[in-house]
């Protein structure tokens, strides 16, 4: 396979992807950081690491809660465990996790992603995450490995950049950043023989809808998360999710999720080691339908109106439809002395002055007649991680 770098400068890089060329003795025991530099080193890192049997961690260095963590580790704990590559999370607490991933994590869910896209005939994958992420890794990079798909990356890919390049029997790996910013190119392009793949965060169904109006092609949404690799996907708008082959859903009293695959980290690090044992309880509230299920939210980012669940997601997808809103985070806080216990916080990245009352009034329309509280505040920028995923301004 090939390795295809399109260089800011406007010249190509291709590597040619093999053991002969990658495979070094002298690296087989040692563990390597993969994070620390340009995505080309970083996924010719990663391919080092998996030819060679050895170990990686991988991380991102704008994270300083991670890099604190990392400086800190006992290697020697580390190295008696069984892993291909840890990955630095920030967590669901916020605390820096570490899932580790061996071989047959990767192998036993890149098994079922060749049969979830079977039906598509694929040439390249088009890559815009960073590789240091597992979603990166598993799709952008040993899932084209291990089915000898070519890859093509860019430094910095702008949306112009990936229409461009963006060819028949392509698989564009990305995230619903990139899926708003194409659609808000308002440029219509037949792209009927390729697909593109969205992690990170689900897609407002309009959004979708839009997305397949302007090019005519398929989003395989993928729903998961470092510590439990993929669990479900979805197709464009459909409104349920299909828990991946050889991964078991079930739910608590609560209504959260629980997952049990063998993709999930039998190994996560935090403070101490603790197993798993493939079997993951997520924060997530569903609801279960003949083993498909709808995504409320996290527990962490639901309000409640007249009893029933709001994820602060949707809220965001709500407001960002709107053309004087470019970005918007929404989170809940609870004041148990307040009147209605739960606050919504929103902050809005936008050039025009926007009142609260103007927000209710959307919000009233489009999710209920119920009142809420809102505490407002306008920004010019919020920034996002490496993967697209926003990041309140404090």
């Amino acid at each position: 396979m090939t390795l295809k770098v399109y260089n800011d400068n406007g010249s190509i890089t291709e590597h040619i992807i093999s053991a002969d060329t990658l495979t070094n003795t002298e690296i087989q025991s040692d563990i390597s950081y993969i994070g620390l530099s340009t995505k080309e080193e970083n996924i010719l890192n990663i391919f080092k690491t998996y030819f060679n049997n050895s170990k990686a961690i991988l991380f991102d260095k704008s994270n300083k809660a991670i890099i604190e963590k990392i400086n800190k580790l006992d290697f020697n704990d580390f190295k008696k465990k069984d892993f291909s590559f840890i990955y630095f999370t920030s967590g669901t607490t916020g605390a820096p996790i570490g899932a580790f991933k061996t071989k047959e994590n990767f192998l036993s869910e890149i098994e079922q992603l060749t049969k979830l896209f079977e039906q598509y005939t694929i040439k390249r994958i088009i890559v815009t995450v960073p590789f240091i992420h597992f979603y990166g890794s598993l799709f952008g990079a040993i899932y084209p490995l291990v089915n000898d798909i070519d890859i093509i990356i860019k430094e910095h890919f702008l949306p112009h950049d990936l229409l461009e390049l963006v060819d028949e029997y392509s698989m564009v790996v990305t995230t619903p950043l990139y899926i708003k910013s194409l659609n808000k190119l308002q440029i219509k392009k037949d792209l009927s023989k390729s697909i593109f793949v969205s992690s990170t965060a689900p897609l407002f169904p309009e959004v979708s809808k839009e997305f397949y109006n302007n090019f005519s092609t398929d989003i395989i949404q993928i729903f998961g998360s470092t510590e439990t690799g993929g669990i479900a996907y979805k197709y464009n708008d459909d409104e349920k999710w299909t828990p991946m082959n050889r991964v078991k859903i079930s739910q608590n009293k609560e209504g959260e999720l629980k997952v049990k695959s063998p993709f999930i980290s039998n190994i996560l690090y935090e403070d101490k080691f603790k197993v798993t044992n493939h079997e993951i309880q997520t924060f997530d509230f569903v609801e279960i339908e003949e083993n498909q299920f709808k995504l409320v939210g996290r527990s962490s980012q639901i309000i409640k109106l007249a009893g029933k669940r709001y994820s602060t997601i949707q809220i965001e997808n709500i407001l960002e439809t709107q053309p004087n809103i470019e970005k918007a985070v929404v989170f809940v806080t609870t004041d148990k002395d307040a009147l209605r216990g739960e606050e919504l916080n929103i902050t809005l990245q936008t050039k025009e002055n926007i009142l609260i009352k103007d927000i209710k009034s959307l919000l009233k329309k489009e999710l209920s007649n119920m009142r809420f509280t809102i505490n407002l505040k306008l920004v010019d920028e919020i920034k996002t991680t490496l993967v697209g995923k926003k990041m309140l301004i404090q």
